[in-house]
């Protein structure tokens, strides 16, 4: 079968695009089971085995169950049409199906094989072609970001050690065709990776050694002998110490078949001031509690050591690797940019004998000359030897550094301009910068970014400062702490020196001062350190444009939003540059790209706290209400699209997936409508609940359902808006019915429709009945359900609203099926399918089908029934629907179970899927009766033991769930063999 191209990506992170699309691969054990499966694409890979990829030795008890949920889940993704079987499961185990220009490991191996083909045929630029492309493929390490267990972790190291060795035939073919210079960068960068192999090294010092450099190639080797000592105890090799010996003998064979660059001489040491050049070190005192950073560290030095190579090496070719490097930490204020320049400095110092200067640029601009002028007496001019013009006095300075090794650190720099006159100009020094902004115009520098600290870091400085077991005596406390500081360095010193300083004062104290958002930052001050003051700093440099946008994102209630958001709260079609301003500052950083590759931003957590402090004192109130409301009703808007696209089904090819957008909101969703609800906003609360109700519904948000209606109920209380405050408890009644909840719900449901039926609002009552009717029918309440139904019928007609009247119908007919009337059930149910039809509503035309189906095997009409389910099935799917894709594939595995014995075999499948999709939906009812037709099937096939297991199941389930009827079935059957054919004549 020919399937739909999907390629799937392990070079790097793993991924699947389809049609230029990312595809949705779910949690971290979803992928891991994906990913034991490509590597045996085409091969079908047993339950066991899967189990022990995504958990190696230690697999739980449920793990074969959730083998089958994953990959459930991930056959709904990869097979997107009907009767597609990319993903599938037989009787061995599973099968994914791709091929081979599908996998791009696959393309790696065969650009391989034709890159080594060809070096061995001596077409050394076909090899390197081929080599190229194969490297490219890779987006990082292999299946980066999953978790790995034994099997795949040797997988692996397998491909990390293939691509190296890629590497080496590709690096053996341009040097083959004279391009010794241009692979000196990439070889040095290899080395620094994998300083243990001397295949690498030998390259190297080849490269090394034909662009004229022997020193350096002699370098190499030293750096190459010092690693293999240093960690192995071993001498290096005997091909490395023939190809030393060869350097040092000046063997022309090193120079290879092709031409070789011409000598380019070095030029002559200019003229010195007077004086002697005195090694000096200007930096500050290495920190004695620095943690962590080990990454960035190993990172910022690899690429700054490269430089402290002997002098007399012929000068570098202007931006090639091995030209003065420049290194620039970059990042918020407060994230420790000049504490981890200062530790590195001194890492450094070995490596630059010579000299290891400082200066604080405190990120003003200071006038280069005035910062050369302090560069220099710093290194021992006298002020009358020193230029007048900025020109000369650079020269100068780079003179002095000229043939020396020396490392520069330019810390709080403001630009590009301050610093250019700065910076060395010859090899053997090194420039190390810290600045707040990006610096992204500074050619061939490296930007680094630094991050704030994860949580173990953030712990560890903060034991080392205020001390382990004081924290340790309140760790409930010391966490609090720890998320008040966010992860700022900054805000963790001030925190541990105020403890230090303090030891009276329980952590717990602390821990309560910092939980008030408002007073945070005046608790993060001690001494000459506060976060106030260093974010300040930043803020004070922008434009007023960009203040201004700082100050409306403090507006926001969460850090985290959208790009949309922004240009809502300036009422602003373009906030393109200003965004930019604001991100080139390090003071928001890109989170995350929708499918219409539209950005989500974040602030971190101290700078939006400052943020709200600026807006609150700068910006008029009604100027911020004003931006809040239009931010909300942007919210609206998409809630109502996404809503109306999931209703309908499919997706708008200029919009995009609105819904799958909206998936990535949820948590600023709730947070939007909680904050409406509290600050002021309630018609935007109500909107936005209400908006939200089908959403939650059929994408099984229960938490975000519960809590939205929750604040939308309180936020109407006060505000004494009693319709508004009824159809939020309704709301809440569904969502707590949707939960299993129905005792909790049916009093909730009574409070809202007889606040609704005092208030003369019929409509929003006849709403309540449908919800109510649907919840209760097979509680033993069925008589109850059936007046709601027929009630809210008889008022959905009188108001035209067809819609509404279809819904009504379908819970009367569920509650006709719970009173085992199943022809009139049918009766009933029949005119709302032609409404349905006609209204082109997808959903409710799905649950028209599906309970249809269930009246008419209840009746015997199974030949109709058969014809309903699939549809009804496409339909669910199509709008997403999963609760309503397990009932109808439940009504499937029962209709099977209903046409005999030698059809029954044939439920185990939709009844296991149906299983699956309410153990993960956490869906009690629907898995009480995926239990009970599962019973009687393995029953009917002849496996009493399973089947009772599993009637004991649905029995336990019905009892909670105080179903009586079913409870009843359950327990008779679990006492004797159930008999296929006998349709109870209820709905399930």
């Amino acid at each position: 079968m020919e399937f739909p191209r999907v390629e799937f990506k392990v070079l790097g992170p793993l991924e699947a695009v389809s049609g230029g699309r990312v595809l949705p691969l779910g949690g971290p054990k979803q992928r891991t089971l994906l990913a034991a499966l490509l590597l045996n694409v085409n091969t079908t890979v047993s339950g066991d085995r899967l189990c022990d990829a995504v958990w190696g030795a230690t697999p739980p008890a449920s793990a074969q169950a959730n083998v089958r949920s994953y990959a459930a889940a991930l056959r709904r993704v990869l097979n997107p049409d009907a009767g597609e079987d990319r993903l599938s499961l037989g009787h061995g185990g599973y099968q994914l199906r791709a091929r081979p220009d599908e996998v791009d490991l696959h393309r790696f191996e065969e650009l391989v094989e034709r890159g080594r083909s060809a070096l061995a045929g001596g077409a050394h630029p076909a090899a390197a072609g081929h080599f190229r492309e194969a490297l490219d493929l890779w987006r990082g390490g292999a299946f980066e970001g999953v978790a790995h267990h034994d099997a795949l972790h040797i997988e692996v190291a397998r491909l990390d050690e293939a691509r190296l060795a890629v590497f080496e035939d590709y690096a053996e073919a341009r040097l083959a065709l004279g391009d010794s210079r241009e692979m000196v960068g990439p070889l040095r960068e290899q080395v620094a990776r994998y300083p243990l192999r001397e295949s690498l090294w030998g390259k190297l010092m080849t490269a090394q050694y034909r662009c004229h450099r022997p020193g350096d190639a002699l370098q190499s080797y030293a750096l190459a002998r010092t690693a293999l000592r240093d960690e192995l105890g071993l001498e290096p090799g005997a091909e490395l110490r023939r190809l030393h010996r060869a350097v040092l003998g000046g063997d022309p064979a090193l120079l290879g078949t092709a031409p070789a660059p011409a000598t380019i001489p070095a030029p002559a040491p200019p003229d010195r001031p007077a004086g002697t050049w005195r090694s000096v070190c200007q930096l500050p005192s290495d920190p004695a509690d620095f943690v962590g950073r080990d990454e960035v560290l190993t990172r910022a030095a690899a690429l700054l050591r490269p430089a402290a190579t002997a002098p007399g090496a012929p000068p570098p070719v202007p931006g090639s690797p091995c030209a003065v490097p420049v290194v620039i930490l970059t990042g918020l204020p407060g994230v420790g940019k000049t504490t981890l320049a200062t530790r590195l400095a001194h890492l450094l110092r070995k490596s630059f004998p010579d000299g290891q200067l400082f200066l604080h640029l405190g990120g003003a601009r200071r006038a280069p000359g005035a910062v050369l002028a302090d560069l220099l007496l710093g290194l021992g001019v006298a002020g009358a030897s020193i230029p007048e013009s900025t020109v000369d006095r650079a020269a100068l300075f780079r003179s002095l550094l000229s043939g020396r090794k020396v490392v520069v650190l330019l810390d709080d720099a403001q630009d590009e301009a301050q610093i250019r006159p700065l910076l060395p100009g010859t090899p053997g020094c090194a420039a190390l910068v810290t600045s707040r902004a990006r610096l992204a115009g500074l050619a061939a520098a490296h930007l680094i970014d630094v991050a704030p600290f994860d949580a173990g870091e953030s712990e560890a400085l903060l034991r080392r400062i205020a001390g382990g077991r004081r924290l340790a005596a309140e760790p409930e406390a010391t966490e609090r702490v720890l998320a008040g500081c966010a992860g700022l360095p900054l805000a963790l010193r001030v925190i541990g020196a105020r403890l230090a300083s303090r030891p009276h004062w329980r952590v717990g104290r602390l821990a309560d001062r910092l939980a008030d958002e408002q007073g945070r930052l005046a608790e993060l001050t001690v001494g000459d350190l506060a976060v106030r003051t260093c974010v300040a700093t930043s803020y004070r440099s922008l434009t007023p444009d960009a203040a201004r946008a700082f100050r409306a994102i403090g507006t926001l209630p969460a850090p985290e939003f959208p790009g949309w958001a922004l240009a809502a709260l300036l009422d602003s079609g373009d906030t393109d540059d200003t965004i930019d301003v604001l991100l080139d500052a390090n003071l928001v950083q890109v989170v995350g790209v929708d499918d219409q590759g539209q950005p989500r931003y974040r602030m971190h957590d101290l700078l939006h706290v400052y943020a709200t402090e600026r807006a609150l004192a700068e910006e008029p109130r009604p100027w911020r209400r004003a931006a809040l409301a239009r931010v909300l009703t942007g919210w609206l808007c998409r809630v109502r699209a996404a809503g109306d696209q999931l209703v309908r089904g499919g997706t708008d090819d200029r919009a995009g997936d609105l819904v799958g957008r909206l998936e990535g909101e949820r948590t600023s969703l709730v947070t939007a409508v909680e904050f409406a609800a509290g600050s002021g906003y309630g018609t935007h609360a109500a909107d936005l609940a209400a908006a939200l109700e089908d959403i939650c519904h059929l994408r099984n948000w229960w938490d975000e359902w519960d809590r939205v209606a929750r604040a939308a109920l309180d936020c109407a209380r006060a505000d004494g808006d009693l319709v508004a405050a009824a159809v939020a408890q309704g709301s809440l009644a569904r969502a707590l019915a949707a939960r299993g909840r129905v005792d909790d719900a049916l009093t909730r449901f009574t409070t809202a429709i007889d606040q609704l039926d005092e208030l003369g609002e019929a409509h929003h009552a006849a709403r309540l009945r449908i919800h109510r009717s649907f919840a209760i029918a097979d509680r033993g309440m069925a008589g109850l359900a059936h007046d709601d139904a027929a009630a809210a019928a008889a008022v959905m007609g009188r108001l035209g609203d067809e819609h509404g009247r279809v819904l009504a119908l379908r819970s009367l007919g569920f509650a006709l099926l719970c009173q085992q009337r199943a022809a009139e059930a049918i009766t009933t149910l029949e005119p709302a399918l032609e409404t349905a039809e006609r209204l082109g509503r997808p959903l409710a035309l799905a649950d028209v089908l599906q309970a249809l189906a269930v009246a008419e095997i209840g009746h015997g009409r199974l030949g109709r029934a058969a014809r309903r389910l699939p549809r009804a099935l496409t339909l669910f799917r199509t709008v997403r629907h999963r609760p309503g894709e397990a009932y109808a594939l439940l009504t499937l595995g029962r209709l099977y179970n209903e046409l005999g014995p030698d059809r029954a075999s044939r439920a185990l499948g939709p009844l296991g899927e149906a299983a699956e999709i309410f153990a993960e939906l956490g869906e009690h009812r629907g898995a009480a009766f995926a239990s009970y037709w599962l019973g009687r099937t393995h029953t009917a096939l002849g496996d009493a033991d399973r089947g009772r297991r599993h009637l004991t199941e649905a029995l336990a389930g019905f009892r909670s769930l105080r179903m009586p009827f079913w409870a009843d079935r359950a327990e008779r059957e679990t006492g004797g063999s159930a008999r296929v054919g006998t349709p109870p004549g209820r709905p399930s």
